[in-house]
């Protein structure tokens, strides 16, 4: 808990809040004001949920997660830091693991704006009818799980560069495969993060993405939310496990 308190220490003033929260919410209002003027809201809160969703689930999430991670691990690549971080008396697997919860606080945060600024525009903006359908609410917590494989990925190429743009370079490519594999309906390849992540952004959308049909495909169901909650788990302590390895195959933790 102490390695954790301390890396929320480290991110209390980052410029990593600031676009935790851009992200999202500029991502929300192009698309709903795309939708706005290419015919509205159709179907009420669901036109605008989905067109919200889409592109930020399909590419700005997973790009705004690589950018964090860089910025999380920005300080031990500074001066003498890593040297610092290496001496702690701490296992290398808990400092990978408070790196990877502190990614996940921020991408916490990054789904609590974006479900922040749809509710604001669909009452405020847009005044539709009722409230946003309780399934978003349960989906938002399930793409919040599901990050946490995608922060782990991150962490684990940001912890071996020296490079703030290499890492968002790579993880920028890999949020475009994951997106390509999607379209391309390869079911198999949820076990991949980052293709996981946008699948579990569309659950509960009707998107045809995600292998099979597009009802079965995108259903928010019992078994398709434990499958997001087992693959995320298990994707991440392997993540998390691959970065402690680095760690002490580098010599780099007493």
């Amino acid at each position: 808990m102490g390695v954790f308190i301390a890396e929320l220490i480290k991110i209390r003033r980052s410029a990593a809040w600031i676009l935790a929260a851009l992200v999202p919410s500029v991502t929300a209002v192009a698309s709903a004001m795309g939708a706005w003027t290419s015919g509205g809201f159709e179907d009420g809160w669901n036109t605008l949920w989905i067109r919200s969703i889409g592109l930020y689930g399909m590419l700005m999430l997973g790009v705004g997660l690589s950018v964090l991670a860089s910025l999380v691990w920005r300080a031990e690549h500074t001066g003498n830091n890593w040297n610092a971080m290496a001496a702690q008396p701490v296992a290398a697997w808990r400092l990978a693991s408070a790196k990877v919860l502190a990614l996940a606080l921020l991408a916490t945060f990054m789904q609590a704006v974006l479900l922040l600024t749809v509710l604001f525009l669909g009452k405020v903006v847009f005044h539709l009818p009722a409230w946003l359908p309780a399934r978003y609410y349960a989906v938002s917590a399930l793409v919040v799980v599901a990050s946490v494989p995608v922060c782990a990925a991150q962490s684990a190429l940001s912890a071996r560069s020296r490079s703030f743009v290499l890492p968002v370079v790579i993880g920028f490519v890999l949020t475009c495969v994951g997106a390509v594999l999607l379209a391309m309906k390869v079911r198999a390849a949820l076990i991949y993060p980052y293709c996981l992540l946008a699948h579990t952004t569309q659950l509960g959308s009707g998107s045809a993405f995600g292998g099979g049909s597009g009802a079965d495909a995108s259903a928010l169901t019992i078994q398709s939310a434990t499958l997001t909650v087992v693959l995320s788990v298990a994707l991440s302590v392997l993540c998390v496990l691959a970065t402690a390895r680095y760690f002490n195959r580098t010599d780099t933790h007493a």
